[in-house]
């Protein structure tokens, strides 16, 4: 059983970094070889209840897995899609849980398929924002139906090509379902009105505005190229995508996570004196992962991180310089409370700027790590989206309870800015982190022995 409190108490790190494999990617490569012909092979898989989630989603799409040890095996469906219209059970159910990405990239799948469904969601995941699809829904005529625009919502299929405008300032979670989708249209004629009538042989999907997230974008287009989606790219906002194609089975190798390898950096710099290191394994430098900008910042600010073969090697922190820093997280959102603890660490100040997303996720996450740093004397501040951070904890005479808002990335960073202040503080809803690291509170106790104690 989750823990639903964790104690941390002040410890020593002298235990071996474990890093789950990337949940984007994960949730990609399931996707494509869910869709794809013949079998495929994940290797270095680890299981999340978001993963999980978009494994259910391969399940009703027809797909078929098993696990070998961390590898998993999906027997795809090619171009057989059952007739779900003739189904007693139609619509399908899609139970997305929490997750935005299952969410976002399966609704314009199933519309291009054909598959009728309704998508409901848990915790905030109804309240996040869908209307780049009902706009797109309203003028591609695809027939939908939603309460005050959230969940449930339900979808009758029959998304078409054509050209696409998409808004790239809400989420990159958007152009990543249309990437998937677009390709599976039917580039055939249909009759309507007393006549036929070409449905477009190639789809234009545009970004308008400025990208947030873009390195996830990249992901998605990497991934695609894997499995034998070709998507034509005639610019950095503007794609060819061609219909009717076919998602060829692979074998895909998940990489280390690196927006959860950046709660691990945050530790051991603010724990390990300049002369000690830890090796966190699997990461690597020519990653596309853009998480991976927490190792650049960790380095801009005057930690000491190196790539070796094997992984990323991480220093404690030198002796700093009392300066004023400023951090653009439009487009790698995920490491904004971590990054906000590593700013605490730091003289001088931060100014996280680029943050608008993070008040629309699994919590107002803005608000949430301003709660939590602030309970452990951190001094922190909201100014409209912008988070601004003067470094230096003031350690509290007394344990302290503070609230994880049922977010996984704020109760990981509220622990680290534990361990790296020594203050004992209980963590509230601490079993908020199955969403995607499952084993988190096992491992951080490998790493830092006798730091955490579970109530259940």
């Amino acid at each position: 059983m989750m823990a639903d409190r964790v104690v941390i108490h002040p410890a020593s790190l002298r235990g071996e970094a474990h890093v789950p494999t990337s949940k984007s990617l994960a949730h990609r490569a399931i996707l494509c070889a869910a869709l794809a012909e013949g079998v495929s092979r994940i290797y270095n898989i680890s299981l999340s209840e978001d993963i999980e989630a978009t494994l259910n989603v391969a399940n009703v799409l027809g797909a078929s897995y098993h696990w070998e040890g961390t590898t998993l095996v999906i027997q795809g469906i090619g171009g057989n899609v059952k007739d779900f219209s003739a189904d007693e059970a139609s619509p399908v159910k899609i139970d997305c849980g929490e997750s935005g990405s299952t969410l976002r990239f399966v609704i314009p799948i199933l519309s291009a398929l054909g598959i009728p469904a309704v998508y409901s969601g848990r915790g905030k995941l109804p309240e996040r924002p869908l209307s780049v699809y009902y706009e797109l829904f309203d003028a591609h005529k695809v027939a939908y139906e939603t309460t005050c625009g959230k969940l449930p919502l339900s979808v009758s299929g029959g998304l078409k090509g054509g050209q696409f405008e998409v808004d790239g300032s809400i989420s990159s979670q958007f152009i990543t379902g249309l990437l998937f989708a677009l390709p599976l249209v039917r580039g055939d004629r249909v009759e309507g009105s007393g006549e036929s009538k070409d449905v477009a042989s190639v789809s234009q999907l545009t970004i308008t505005g400025k990208i947030e997230s873009a390195p996830y974008i990249e992901l998605t287009l990497s991934v695609l190229k894997a499995f034998g989606v070709q998507i034509i790219r005639l610019a950095d906002n503007e794609f060819e995508i061609p219909a009717g194609q076919r998602f060829h089975s692979c074998d895909y190798t998940v990489e280390a996570d690196a927006s959860q390898a950046a709660f691990l950096i945050a530790a051991a710099g603010g724990c390990l004196t300049p002369q000690e290191s830890i090796l966190i394994p699997g990461m690597h430098k020519d990653t596309a992962q853009g998480d991976k900008a927490f190792v650049e910042a960790f380095n801009a600010f005057g930690g000491h991180a190196v790539y070796e073969s094997e992984g990323l090697r991480v220093f404690g922190l030198l002796d700093l310089k009392t300066e004023s820093r400023t951090f653009d997280a439009s487009q790698c959102p995920d490491i904004v409370p971590i990054l906000a603890v590593l700013g605490c660490c730091l003289p001088g100040s931060l100014r996280i700027t680029g943050c608008a997303r993070l008040r629309i996720k699994e919590s107002d996450r803005l608000h949430a790590i301003t709660d939590g740093l602030s309970a452990l004397g951190a001094s922190i501040c909201e100014e409209k989206d912008d988070l601004v951070i003067d470094g230096g904890f003031l350690k509290q005479a007394e344990p302290i309870v503070v609230s994880s808002f049922n977010d996984h990335r704020i109760a990981m960073a509220i622990s680290v800015a534990a361990l790296i202040s020594k203050q004992t503080v209980t963590i509230e809803d601490a079993s908020c982190v199955k969403k995607s690291w499952p084993s988190y509170w096992h491992d951080l106790e490998v790493l830092f022995p006798g730091s955490v104690e579970t109530i259940k």
